[in-house]
């Protein structure tokens, strides 16, 4: 099989503590700590104990107050990417095989801007030729589970309720096909549900816009090779928007 994503450079440490919500404390294996920069913007690293294994790149330090990347955690056996980038490259890679014969450098957009008098929103990407009418897609990276379950957000977000009410505007009134693509970060989940317990907001809306937004989850697994972490698509698996509503 072959790696859809390969993160090079990877180093080994362990976690110490978290400063704020995307900065951590990391021992490296000559025991030196090192502030590094956590790309992810749920609460992962906020809930995993003191000494869970951390795995970071070293990046430039100019403008920048770290000098490294968390691009991966350790939870029991489980390898769980937390860049909140790469669900984006994920799904970018992805496209031919979900989408079938897509030209992706003339009919896939990334970052589209959708201004109207009453809409002003930037969606991840706009899929056109597949179906008559264009595909706006949000990407969201799941990287919290419990027991198989990936739920999403691990952390309250109002932006993610915005971008369901945005996408559901565009269905019902833009002509627009409107899809939210969950792209699962660890390879124990099984399923998607929304986190109703952390953000009851996100979680109503997106039981409601059920039959208007269409949901799909891609599983991907990360596997360290030698100072490397390789991405491995899984296949689909289902979401279930209704949960716990």
């Amino acid at each position: 099989m072959e790696a859809i994503v390969r993160i090079p450079g990877v180093r080994r440490a362990e976690l110490l503590d978290t400063v704020n919500r995307f900065v951590v404390v990391l021992r490296d294996r000559n025991g030196d700590r090192l502030l590094c920069h956590l790309p992810d913007t749920g609460r992962l690293a906020r809930i995993m104990p003191s000494g869970t294994t951390a795995y970071y790149v070293e990046v430039p330090r100019a403008g920048r107050f770290t000098g490294c990347d968390v691009v991966a955690l350790k939870d029991g056996d489980v390898l769980v990417l937390v860049d909140s980038r790469l669900p984006n490259i994920v799904f970018h890679r992805l496209i031919p095989r979900i989408f079938g014969e897509v030209d992706v450098s003339r009919y896939v957009a990334r970052e589209v801007q959708v201004r109207s008098p009453f809409l002003w929103y930037r969606a991840d990407f706009m899929i056109l030729g597949y179906g008559e009418e264009p595909l706006v897609v949000e990407v969201k990276g799941v990287n919290y589970a419990i027991e198989g379950i990936g739920l999403f957000p691990s952390a309250r977000s109002d932006r993610a309720s915005a971008q369901l009410d945005a996408l559901r505007f565009l269905r019902v009134w833009g002509g627009a096909r409107a899809m939210v693509a969950f792209i699962a970060l660890r390879s124990d989940i099984e399923v998607v549900k929304p986190n109703a317990d952390i953000d009851p907001k996100f979680a109503r809306r997106l039981c409601s816009y059920k039959d208007t937004i269409e949901y799909r989850a891609y599983k991907v697994r990360g596997e360290l090779k030698g100072p490397s972490i390789h991405v491995y698509y899984e296949g689909e698996i289902p979401v279930e928007p209704c949960h716990n509503t």
